[in-house]
């Protein structure tokens, strides 16, 4: 292999992972637009509340243990 082709092998290997990191980029940029507008909020809250629901289907006897150990050292 020649000198040259060594160097356009590596010029556009280059620039193909520069246009990677720039998508990749862009990808966040929208990400972050997206989860700081109205429709993105909503998106997160209903996420949280789903995992949270789901949490405590599994972990039912833990979380009434908790509760009761919590009430029994506060009073509440």
């Amino acid at each position: 292999m020649t000198n040259r082709k060594s160097y356009h092998r590596q010029y556009y290997r280059k620039k193909t992972m520069d246009k990677l990191r720039n998508t990749i980029k862009n990808l966040r940029a929208d990400k972050q637009k997206f989860l700081s507008s109205p429709e993105g909020i909503a998106y997160t809250k209903r996420l949280k509340y789903e995992y949270g629901k789901k949490y405590r289907e599994e972990n039912a006897d833990t979380v009434r243990a908790y509760q009761k150990e919590y009430h029994l050292s506060y009073g509440i």
